[in-house]
């Protein structure tokens, strides 16, 4: 993916989500309104996308970001505009370019973002740029987003393998499982190997 085809459809962003497990100090309820349950100051996923902006060298990327651009990819984002912004930093990346905020916006600017689509997604970026992620935690954040997407990852396998209870044919019910168990095994290491090589 390039930085110019980075642009969401209005389609691609969250709407009523619901935070569980976060109730507001004055209410009985849980938070079901996603702009006010979300904050990138403690959204490992931000935090990442902010550490890397913020270490944007003169002389290129660093050897630690480009570490994480080559293992983390935007599927391991949950938050989707957050995956579009990161596609934009690691292509940056990718291409040894800057990749500091002022780059990102020039790079979503050039890809069209002028749109209601693109307000969305400055928005977000702005609210990035100011999480306070700092660029010596980025690989700590990368570990955080690794981890999260590994975990989510088990709801998918989970439903897959419910769905094929009720649709496959019962001769491939174990391969089914089995492949699924080898995707878990490849994140599984992938995490690790990152881990690893700090």
């Amino acid at each position: 993916m390039t930085p110019l085809s980075a642009v969401p459809s209005p389609a691609d962003e969250p709407t009523g989500i619901t935070a569980q497990g976060l109730v507001s100090v004055d209410d009985d309820g849980a938070v079901d309104d996603w702009s006010a349950a979300h904050r990138p100051s403690t959204d490992p996923e931000a935090l990442l996308l902010s550490a890397l902006m913020w270490s944007n060298h003169p002389d290129g990327p660093t050897a630690e970001t480009r570490r994480i651009a080559a293992t983390v990819t935007a599927a391991d984002f949950d938050t989707a505009a957050y995956a579009s912004l990161y596609e934009v930093i690691a292509a940056l990346v990718a291409a040894d370019e800057q990749h500091d905020p002022a780059s990102v916006t020039h790079a979503l600017a050039r890809a069209g973002s002028g749109g209601p689509a693109g307000d969305s997604l400055r928005h977000r970026l702005t609210g990035v740029a100011t999480a306070g992620g700092h660029a010596a935690a980025a690989a700590h954040y990368a570990d955080m987003v690794l981890s999260q997407a590994y975990r989510r990852s088990y709801r998918t396998v989970g439903e897959a393998i419910a769905q094929a209870a009720d649709e496959l044919p019962e001769e491939y019910l174990f391969d089914h499982m089995v492949e699924r168990g080898r995707i878990q095994r490849a994140l599984w290491n992938r995490l690790n190997t990152f881990r690893g090589e700090r």
